[in-house]
This record gives C-alpha cells, structure tokens and sequence, in this order.
C-alpha cells in the first residue's frame, strides 16, 4: 500500500524529497544521501520510501506500507505503477534493508531493526545513471552509521522496482506481443497440442467453454497479463495467460517485444516474481 503521497514531506523518518530547478545527478544523490541519513540519525528509524522527479512537478514521494509478515513486493510493485504514471525523469528508494547473500528482505516501518539491518539508497535516471549507498547501522546510545558500500547502476541490485523506462511493464497489466514476435511458434508441435487440447476442452465443458476460446484467441492475438519479472534479467518479463484457463504456465519474454494494451484487466494475483 502507499501513503503520504505529498509534494513536501518532513515528517520524522521520511526522506524530504529536496529537488533543484534543474535535475542535476550528482546533486541529487548528494541531497538524497543527506536527507536520508541525517532522517535516520535523528529519528532512530525510516520508512521505506519512494520519490518520484519530474520535469512539471518537481520532486513528490509516497510511503510503502505493508503489516506484519506480509510480504512487500506488492507495495514495490504499487509504488512502481506510481512511478509509471507519472513519467519521471529519475526516481530514488530508501528503505531499511537486512541482507542475506543476494536476497534483500525489506524492514517495515513498524518492524524493530535488527543488529544486522542496513540502511540502502538508490538512485536511478532515465538517461541511464544509477547508483546506490547501503550504510551498517550501529545502535548504541543512539543511531550511527558506519561507512557506506557506494554501489553503481549494475550493482545496485536489492531494488525490485528495477527499470521503468526500458521495461514500464506492471504485475496485472495486458500486454500485446509486437506484430511479427511470438510467445510459442505456431508451426510447433507445443502450439498444435494446445490448440487441439482447448478445442477437446470447448466440446466437453460447455459450461466453461467461453473461457477456454478467450484463451485460443488470446494466444493468436499474441495478448498475455503480466506475472512478473525474473529477478535476473531486469529487461524480461514473465507473463502467463490472462483467462482463467492456463495450460501453458508462464513465458518470459524480453520486454522490448511487449506494447501494452489499453484496458488492463484482473490478472490472478500469482507469480509476482518468477
């Protein structure tokens, strides 16, 4: 879930999106770093945030909010389709993170940090800059950081947000293949079963029969929903077909074959990241 979605944000652990006139990479990360760590210091805590720059609107933020144990994803997921809307020329994330290998587990603002929890910060542009800051927090009479592990685009890996620019594409949206790209050959062995299995499905099932030729048109049409995204191979998405009738599972495909269409649809809410 979001919240606080404010143009100027100064709330006690919240990252206060600060912008220049003019948006200026390196300035930025600078203000970023900042606010972010100073927030921190002074509030012993931070909630994770999203900060979205834009040419007309300057610098906006939302606040990710999930409870308990629930899993976040879908809040970077939400924040992502925010971020999407709006066009941005650049975009950050600052959230308290724990690490265990290549896997980031994100720390809620309603969750005690742990000894071995990290402050990160990411910034991305459209232009293709990125780099990232992930600071050891020592909690001792108080919060202090320990030197931070500066990171660039390549490396900066526990974003799940990833980049919406060469791959805008969101979990529940309907996405066309491009004219001439193909999920499944048609002159393969695979696409002649399905077909010939859904065909042997219609004349059983009446009853579901609608949804079984809604498929059939869907895989000529080429016209899939979105499941997710590998968590390797940042410009691939997976997509699975959007009826309720699925005999094929999940396809990932690159991204620049994919147009999206203009009505998404309900998508069932599974394969989040395949």
């Amino acid at each position: 879930m979001l919240r606080d979605r404010r143009r100027d944000v100064r709330h006690a652990g919240q990252v206060p999106p600060l912008s220049s006139p003019d948006f200026i990479f390196e300035t930025e990360f600078t203000l970023l770093d900042v606010g972010a760590t100073g927030a921190l210091i002074r509030s012993g805590g931070i909630r994770p945030t999203v900060v979205a720059y834009t040419q007309s609107l300057g610098a906006e933020s939302v606040v990710l909010d999930w409870s308990g144990e629930s899993d976040p994803l879908p809040a970077f997921e939400e924040a992502r389709r925010w971020l999407r809307s709006l066009d941005p020329i650049a975009y950050a994330v600052v959230s308290l993170i724990e690490r265990t290998g290549p896997q980031a587990r994100f720390i809620s603002a309603n969750e005690e940090p742990p000894d071995s929890a990290m402050l990160a910060l990411a910034l991305f542009a459209a232009d293709g800059q990125g780099r990232g800051a992930l600071y050891p927090i020592k909690v001792a009479d108080g919060v202090s950081l320990g030197p931070p592990t500066m990171t660039e685009v390549e490396d900066t890996d526990w974003s799940p947000i990833g980049d919406i620019w060469a791959n805008p594409f969101c979990v529940g949206d309907v996405v066309r293949l491009k004219p001439r790209e193909r999920a499944l050959d048609p002159s393969s062995q695979l696409w002649k079963t399905l077909v010939d299995l859904t065909k042997m499905r219609i004349q059983a099932d009446e009853y579901r029969s609608p949804d079984y030729m809604a498929f059939l048109d869907d895989l000529r049409n080429g016209i899939f929903a979105v499941a997710g995204r590998p968590r390797t191979g940042g410009l691939r998405v997976t997509l699975r077909p959007r009826t309720t009738y699925n005999p094929i599972g999940f396809i990932t495909v690159d991204a620049n074959k994919l147009v999206l269409v203009d009505s998404p649809e309900h998508v069932p809410d599974e394969g989040l990241y395949a």
